[in-house]
């Protein structure tokens, strides 16, 4: 890290060279320039976080559907326990239907 002589020796190099009319352009450039660097490289972060979320909401989704059509109530009830009754339906659904199946038979 530049210490505050360091910083006063660049920026008195600068003026010299640029001179007092283009300094404050060349800032201004710098200071989109590190903008953007700010949103792309946040654009990057949320991108290798949002994978994981949008998964999860994608499971949510399908219990909520699932439970739906099973009729089986959601409130107050975690992911796994949401998915042992919905299993438990199922095999008990299908358990009915091949027990039918043997009758007719």
């Amino acid at each position: 890290m530049l210490g505050w002589q360091e910083v006063i020796l660049v920026l008195a190099i600068l003026l010299l060279v640029f001179g007092p009319a283009e300094l404050p352009k060349i800032a201004r450039e710098l200071g989109k320039a590190w903008n953007e660097f700010n949103k792309a490289s946040s654009g990057i972060v949320a991108a290798a976080t949002s994978p994981q979320s949008t998964k999860d909401e994608n499971k949510n989704k399908q219990l909520s559907e699932a439970a739906a059509k099973l009729n089986v109530k959601t409130e107050g009830k975690t992911d796994q326990q949401l998915t042992e009754e919905i299993l438990a339906k199922i095999l008990n659904k299908e358990g009915n239907s091949s027990k039918n199946q043997e009758e007719a038979q």
